[in-house]
């Protein structure tokens, strides 16, 4: 079950949000929970991204705004 801060942050980060905005704790929780990834280009841009499990949901959860974002795969 997730925190209603950490939903806020997934909402954020499936926005777009920047990473340095997010609350670091709700950011792991997240990644933890393989609803969130970090991705790096480069040595100091690493950004949040929505998994597919997160996108499932956040559509489940009636929160897919439609701005053609897609989620990033993330397999173990």
């Amino acid at each position: 079950m997730l925190s209603p801060h950490e939903f806020a942050v997934l909402l954020l980060v499936n926005d777009g949000a920047a990473s340095d905005d997010l609350d670091r704790a709700d950011v792991e929780a997240l990644i933890e929970r393989q609803l969130v990834t970090m991705e790096c280009r480069g040595p100091d841009n690493c950004y949040a991204r929505v998994t597919l499990q997160g996108y499932a949901l956040l559509k489940a959860s009636g929160h897919v705004r439609s701005s053609g974002r897609r989620a990033v795969a993330v397999s173990h």
